[in-house]
């Protein structure tokens, strides 16, 4: 294993074509083999496929066993994007840095995909900054500051699956409840995940009239140029999803960008590549915000729980 210190003598071709602000120098080292130490979590796969995986590490949790990963296309499974991902082992994580360019093997299995082999193949030099999307354009930006609770979250205009065109504003007076998702998602536990639960929010609201009207729940798309309309009334009608209590709905690159920082969304737009974490945020009826849920929670929150929040800002708690 090459020490992080050694003296590189070229800068990495690839990450300078991948990325403009990674510098790197050509080494090579190795994390921890799944095999050495007890996986952080079980590794329960149905019939799994493995798929090769190339990319550069954006942020680590060693604590939460995950990392997120700009990476290149998959061949049949997803196209170039950024999300976080499992590992088999937290060792896999203890030596990575954001900006290290790795290669790996995604494996996928009935509920659950995990990276079970990691190798970094190019060091990172200097850490890289966040990226934010900003006049529908990428840039390099410090990392944004989330929005606290009490803050009004900022307004910004989506189409609906119903080809309606509404601002988030247009909502004051009902509790909102909104993710971010892409139909295309092929990890279960991100997207797929986010719209059960979202389904299992829409089957409590909606067992009462009075709530019924005053919540609603957003599903809104950061893949304009894939879903239309027209496919997100395709995806709800799969999903079960009826307006108004629970509508699906797509914005532009230009409006997300209004939003996604405060919210934390992980989010830029590249012509091959989604910037993909779960966020969920709980807004009252005066569009402040009233909860937000990102990281590791993003796919541990529950129905239940959330709707407790929601009854908390309903005028009649009790209903």
């Amino acid at each position: 294993m090459l020490a992080r210190t050694i003296a590189f003598e070229r800068v990495c071709p690839s990450v300078l074509l991948m990325s403009l602000f990674v510098l790197s120098g050509c080494g090579g080292k190795e994390a921890a083999a799944p095999s050495q130490v007890s996986p952080s979590r079980p590794v329960a796969l149905a019939e799994p496929k493995v798929y090769a995986m190339k990319g550069v590490v954006r942020s680590i949790e060693v604590s939460e066993g995950l990392v997120t990963i700009r990476h290149e296309e998959i061949p049949g499974l997803m196209p170039a994007m950024t999300m976080p991902f499992g590992v088999a082992d937290k060792a896999m994580l203890e030596d990575l840095e954001p900006g290290d360019e790795v290669e790996g093997k995604l494996t996928i299995g009935k509920g659950s995909s995990l990276l079970t082999e990691l190798t970094v193949t190019c060091p990172a030099l200097v850490p890289t900054l966040s990226l934010s999307p900003k006049g529908g354009l990428t840039r390099l930006d410090s990392k944004p500051k989330a929005l606290t609770i009490g803050g009004l979250v900022p307004d910004f205009a989506m189409t609906t699956q119903e080809g309606k065109e509404i601002k988030l504003s247009e909502l004051r007076g009902q509790v909102i409840v909104l993710t971010f998702i892409y139909t295309r998602c092929p990890l279960p536990e991100f997207c797929p995940l986010l719209d059960k639960k979202f389904r299992e929010l829409a089957e409590i609201e909606g067992r009462s009239a009075d709530r019924a009207k005053a919540v609603r729940l957003l599903s809104i798309s950061f893949d304009p140029e894939h879903d239309t309309p027209t496919i997100l009334a395709q995806h709800a009608k799969i999903q079960g999803a009826k307006p108004p209590l629970w509508t699906f709905a797509v914005a532009s690159h230009d409006e997300l960008s209004k939003v996604a920082t405060c919210l934390g969304l992980m989010y830029g737009p590249t012509p091959n590549e989604i910037m993909h974490n779960r966020v969920v945020a709980v807004i009252a009826a005066d569009g402040k915000l009233a909860r937000l849920i990102t990281g590791p929670e993003g796919g541990t929150w529950t129905a239940v729980d959330v709707s407790k929040t929601v009854r908390s800002l309903l005028p009649n708690p009790s209903k």
